[in-house]
């Protein structure tokens, strides 16, 4: 009963979500061909910013990663939004400062994560998995933009 709780909220927060996003990328910016991440992404609870935080973003990824590249949404859906999800959270948070840094990578890893959201909404296995790799990858570049070194080798 309690993991049928847990999975309706999962579902809730998922679906809302990405209304949030979809109501975002049609309606904001004031049209003009303005993008949903031509400004920072607002910060959610809190993140290590910092050589740690980034190695411990990229093993949850790469879990994710895992998980979806074998059917398991469920998995990711919790990694990435269950519980104030922490991954979820670094993708905000690491967004002002790598503007600062590098402006363009910030706006390529916004518009990665609103895919990878898209995807697992949309519940397609095989890209779920492809756009996880891709934020990972991204967040790595990241990383090295801000002066930390590249997590994952």
């Amino acid at each position: 009963m309690r993991g049928d709780i847990v999975l309706f909220l999962g579902l809730v927060t998922v679906i809302g979500g990405g209304i949030i996003v979809a109501a975002v990328l049609f309606f904001g910016g004031g049209g003009g061909g303005d993008s949903a991440c031509d400004d920072p992404l607002p910060p959610l609870g809190d993140s290590d910013i910092s050589q740690l935080g980034f190695q411990t973003e990229d093993v949850g990824l790469t879990r994710m990663a895992e998980a979806t590249s074998v059917g398991n949404l469920d998995s990711a859906t919790e990694v990435w939004y269950d519980n104030d999800s922490e991954l979820h959270n670094f993708t905000h948070n690491v967004d002002a400062p790598l503007r600062e840094a590098d402006e363009e990578l910030a706006k390529e890893l916004c518009e990665a994560v609103i895919r990878f959201e898209d995807e697992l909404i949309s519940e397609r296995v095989g890209r779920v998995a492809t756009e996880a790799i891709r934020v990972r990858n991204l967040l790595r570049d990241a990383a090295e933009a801000l002066g930390f070194a590249r997590p994952g080798g």
